[in-house]
């Protein structure tokens, strides 16, 4: 253990060196939220676009090394049997059967109104002797990665719908310590303000956690263009004391300017995220409330009137905050929830948020109220309906938008 965080301190002082052999000032990375908050034009930020290939390669090797020197004398363990293979593999699943109903208040445009529906087959096999874990999932649904929803009958008669793979990932624990390599379930606390549910990225994630404090950090790869690729970097620090648990996160993407593909933005436009997150859980029998509530800022929102991520004549630096307060109640089988949210235009990236929440709007510069109610008639089965009640935030459209999903949930 004690390797292991010499080595940690060694790559991360290795670096700092690149960074200033490079002259970008090191004293930046302050995860403060003072000085995330107040130093909005820092170098760092600024030479996004330019980050040293050193810097990936360092990120990747000190993953591989942590790993190797974390291994134990089992590691290299004989075949597995049969059995052993069995009695470790785990698999699970569900199916949703949904009713939607959207309007998007525009004149002579009708509502839409259609059924779906969501299947996901997952599987986890435990290699204890090794210690490390193979995940694998299945999903319907298209490349969208907001979504995994199958419209019926969508093309043609009684239509059939394509399975796709989901997720697939390798995790390693260490101790403390974990890594995740693959495709693999957002590591990160957060909301769907920020983040849809259904977002899987792509890279390579380590976390540490010793009670009550846990960090994140890792490396993803956005999108693949010009036979290069285009990364996020993100690290998250928190702790889970009683009742309550906080975080305070840092998202920053790379060659946003291909990413958008938009002419319209300031050249130093960009997405560097920093996002608090406060959730609690309070057990009140036979009631159990969940508050909680998030905040983001978007530190790369540069330019004027008119280059914002809509266009428009919306300012980026007035549209780069997004929100969200909510609470959630649990009595019996019986659940409910309300979240009240605002997204600036400029605050976050549009295609990776809740897909439902202000698509009809663009899907950014929207507010308004996400309700959900829920019944549990059965350990598996349960009834949900949720309602998607918003408008433009600082747009003048005479829109009310409004969604409806009625499910029919079944989990094995």
């Amino acid at each position: 253990m004690l390797v292991l965080f010499h080595i940690f301190d060694t790559c991360f002082s290795q670096s700092a060196a690149i960074f200033r052999s490079n002259n970008i000032d090191t004293g930046v990375i302050d995860m403060s939220c003072y000085g995330l908050w107040q130093n909005r034009n820092l170098t760092l930020i600024r030479r996004r676009k330019t980050m040293s290939q050193t810097v990936k390669k360092s990120m990747f090797i000190f993953f591989c090394i942590s790993l190797l020197m974390g291994l134990s004398g089992n590691a290299f363990a004989g075949p597995v049997s049969a059995s052993d293979f069995i009695d470790n593999m785990s698999i699970n699943g569900d199916l949703r059967i949904r009713y939607e109903y959207a309007e998007k208040d525009v004149p002579d445009e009708d509502p839409t109104d259609r059924w779906r529906q969501r299947f996901r087959l997952g599987m986890k096999w435990n290699n204890n002797a090794e210690n490390w874990t193979l995940a694998a999932g299945l999903a319907t649904g298209g490349a969208d990665a907001t979504s995994t929803n199958h419209t019926y009958s969508d093309t043609t008669f009684f239509e059939t719908g394509d399975i796709r793979l989901d997720y697939a990932y390798a995790e390693h624990k260490i101790n403390a310590l974990k890594f995740i390599a693959g495709q693999q379930k957002n590591p990160f606390l957060t909301t769907w303000a920020l983040w849809d549910g259904d977002v899987m990225p792509v890279g390579f994630t380590g976390q540490y956690q010793m009670a009550p404090v846990f960090v994140t950090m890792g490396g993803y790869d956005v999108r693949y263009i010009d036979r290069d690729v285009a990364y996020m970097y993100a690290v998250q620090a928190g702790a889970k004391i009683d009742f309550i648990t906080a975080a305070l996160g840092y998202y920053t993407y790379g060659r946003v300017d291909e990413i958008l593909g938009k002419e319209n933005m300031d050249k130093d436009y960009g997405y560097d995220i920093v996002d608090v997150n406060v959730a609690s859980e309070i057990k009140m029998d036979p009631v159990t409330l969940s508050p909680y509530a998030h905040v983001f800022y978007n530190m790369g929102a540069e330019g004027v009137e008119g280059q914002s991520f809509l266009g428009g004549n919306i300012d980026p630096e007035d549209e780069n905050m997004g929100w969200l307060i909510g609470i959630g109640a649990k009595i019996d089988k019986f659940s409910v929830s309300v979240d009240y949210a605002k997204i600036g235009a400029d605050s976050c990236i549009a295609a990776l948020k809740d897909g439902d929440f202000g698509n009809a709007l663009n899907s950014v510069d929207v507010q308004g109220f996400k309700v959900g109610l829920g019944y549990k008639v059965t350990q598996n089965f349960s009834l949900a309906a949720t309602a998607y009640l918003y408008e433009a935030a600082e747009r003048d459209l005479d829109q009310d938008a409004k969604t409806y999903h009625f499910d029919l949930n079944y989990k094995f």
